[in-house]
């Protein structure tokens, strides 16, 4: 009698927890050309960073260059961006930029830099984008 019970409860607890992984959310890519949301409704950054280059370029009088980055100074994707140097941006500036949850721009010379804010690894460097 207490094996059927046991039985019973873990076909239960097998067909509850079937249906839950069903509901829960898919993690497929968005289609092409649309940035996928994160968990909180948010946009994240897109795999292809082509049509914002174009934005970017457009709006680069607005953006502005920062200071040159000395020719020792390598920033690298997937990489710490180097102590002191990415200057941030002003509201006025960031307005031409789509906002991503836990990352934000920063102004190296002529390129802009996306960066993870938390560990402050470069996730997209947008070189010469601002010539």
């Amino acid at each position: 009698m207490h094996s059927i019970r046991l039985l019973a409860g873990l076909g239960l607890a097998l067909c509850l927890g079937s249906s839950v992984a069903l509901a829960a959310p898919s993690h497929e890519h968005a289609p092409h050309g649309r940035a996928q949301d994160d968990a909180h409704g948010q946009p994240r950054p897109p795999a292809d960073f082509g049509p914002l280059r174009q934005s970017i370029r457009a709006h680069r009088h607005d953006i502005g260059r920062g200071p040159a980055v000395p020719a020792q100074v390598r920033i690298v994707k997937g990489k710490p961006l180097p102590a002191g140097w990415g200057s941030r941006l002003s509201a006025r500036q960031l307005q031409h930029l789509p906002q991503y949850r836990g990352y934000e721009w920063r102004r190296a010379g002529s390129s802009l830099l996306l960066i993870d804010s938390r560990s402050g690894i470069v996730h997209e460097a947008l070189l010469g984008v601002l010539d």
